[in-house]
């Protein structure tokens, strides 16, 4: 089923106007084994897409505490997603490459 676009327009300016957040989307891309971005801001409930436009694997992952989370193997061409459920400073790394480093701070 195909959304309306005035639909969504309308949902979206009916949710601003009550004061409902709506959750943003970001995507960060891997190439050249380094993410397109070294700092990123967002907002819990906001999504992260990581795209891996480069010609090798890698592996996304953070192990800050309480907001871990583990892409595991990621080929060239596939993108995954990750949504922030709670602030704080999220360090992002990759294993295969570790001079691939992000910073995702995670504001309420």
């Amino acid at each position: 089923m195909k959304a309306n676009p005035a639909l969504v327009i309308a949902v979206a300016a009916i949710a601003a106007a009550a004061g409902i957040a709506v959750a943003a989307e970001f995507t960060v891309v891997q190439r050249n084994q380094a993410f397109s971005v070294q700092e990123l801001q967002v907002r819990v409930g906001d999504r992260v897409t990581f795209v891996n436009n480069d010609n090798v694997t890698h592996n996304v992952y953070s192990e800050t505490k309480g907001l871990e989370f583990e892409i595991e193997l990621q080929p060239p061409g596939r993108t995954d997603a990750v949504t922030f459920a709670r602030p704080g400073t999220v360090e992002v790394r990759c294993a295969i490459h570790s001079a691939m480093k992000l910073r995702v701070d995670v504001k309420p």
